[in-house]
């Protein structure tokens, strides 16, 4: 029986160490999967990603889309600038001949205790997606950074 013991204690260990491995990697993959599908759905068009965005924060390409949405006092107003950003966003992407499947290499590029921000590569640039950590996740960046950003996570 004294032998059935450290082969029991090994398994058990084994078994602790591969669970916490997967909930980490789950961790990580969820914070890429969210900017996968906000991203998707917004060069689609799908006013539906809207309730991810944290509109009040919201930073899109140096232009401070938060700032704008502010200034709008009704619920109505809100949502028409919700769904024209989104529109126009959508509208802009295609027109560039921007095509999602081209964007590779999602990646966790930086974390922090109230942020995450997920990158990927597209056509020579970097994307970053900056997502806010209180509650549930939002969106509250999207900038380009140049491929030759200097972050060990870019490589």
């Amino acid at each position: 029986m004294k032998k059935d013991t450290p082969i029991l204690e090994y398994a058990v260990l084994i078994a602790v160490v591969m669970g916490a491995l997967v909930f980490f990697i789950r961790m990580k993959t969820a914070d890429i999967d969210f900017c996968h599908k906000v991203f998707n759905g917004l060069v689609k068009g799908s006013y539906g990603v809207q309730k991810f965005i944290d509109w009040e924060k919201l930073k899109a390409m140096k232009v401070d889309v938060g700032a704008t949405y502010i200034q709008f006092t009704t619920e109505e107003q809100r949502s028409d600038y919700k769904k024209a950003f989104i529109k126009y966003l959508s509208l802009g992407f295609r027109q560039a001949g921007g095509k999602f499947n081209l964007f590779t290499n999602w990646r966790i590029r930086d974390k922090y205790s109230n942020k995450t921000v997920v990158a990927a590569d597209y056509r020579g640039k970097i994307i970053l997606f900056t997502i806010s950590k209180y509650g549930k996740r939002k969106l509250i960046a999207i900038q380009w950074k140049e491929a030759g950003a200097t972050n060990a996570n870019d490589r």
